[in-house]
């Protein structure tokens, strides 16, 4: 379904992305996992040109993402759901979910809220629809996030970070959700650092490094049989700070 090839990213001599390669099928899911400084949200944000790497070539379906002439559509099929929410306050929760498929889908106001609400249902907040952001619980935004996400219909969802901003208690009920589109078939990839989602729901683990993904592997290789030594360093690292 995406196919991203030597995809180059600098910020003026720093280069952020050094040759990085990577296919994602249908239904798959991706975790990318690193330090911080790895490169790994540029490169989530270079797949659907919220970033343009200098080098290199995204596909969707066999056809390359062209910033002047697809890339529209193309953010139709590709959602993103971002580390910090970036509801709009001033709209209550329907009408923040409601308003991408009526202004970008130009879906009629009437099955916009049928579809809304049935969004909000799936991420446990059909209560909330009429409170406005600024009342609800970090997890909470955030559900309602990956609720605006999913009524754009996307074929791809990304995920840039999404439980880094919530306080420890309220990972789960975010991650509960993330699993659950997960085990539906969305093709999804996951920058986080949350390593039992990777363990339970990723089909991949990609480990990247200073730009370049160092390793990929299935969970259960990744975890109990890294071979690259630096991997194994991180993931030491990380799962014991987390005991």
């Amino acid at each position: 379904m995406l196919r991203m090839s030597k995809i180059h990213k600098w910020f003026g001599k720093l280069h952020v992305l050094k040759d990085v390669n990577l296919d994602v099928k249908e239904g798959e899911v991706i975790v990318i996992i690193g330090a911080s400084g790895s490169g790994k949200s540029t490169f989530l944000r270079c797949i659907n040109f919220l970033e343009e790497a200098e080098k290199g070539v995204v596909q969707f379906r066999g056809k390359p993402i062209l910033k002047n002439r697809n890339l529209t559509g193309i953010r139709k099929e590709i959602g993103m759901v971002f580390q910090h929410f970036n509801l709009f306050p001033h709209m209550n929760v329907l009408h923040n979910v409601m308003e991408g498929p009526v202004h970008t889908r130009h879906m009629s106001p009437h099955d916009a809220e049928k579809l809304a609400r049935g969004l909000l249902e799936k991420v446990g907040l059909s209560d909330k629809a009429k409170v406005y952001p600024s009342t609800l619980s970090g997890g909470q935004k955030q559900r309602v996030a990956i609720a605006r996400a999913l009524a754009m219909q996307p074929s791809v969802l990304l995920f840039d970070e999404p439980t880094s901003a919530l306080d420890p208690e309220l990972v789960g009920e975010v991650v509960s959700v993330m699993k659950d589109l997960a085990n539906e078939g969305m093709t999804m990839i996951v920058v986080t650092h949350e390593m039992w989602f990777a363990r339970e729901a990723a089909d991949r683990v990609v480990f990247m490094d200073e730009g370049t993904i160092i390793e990929e592997a299935p969970p259960e290789k990744m975890f109990s049989e890294p071979e690259n030594e630096r991997t194994k360093q991180f993931l030491k690292q990380i799962l014991n700070s987390s005991d």
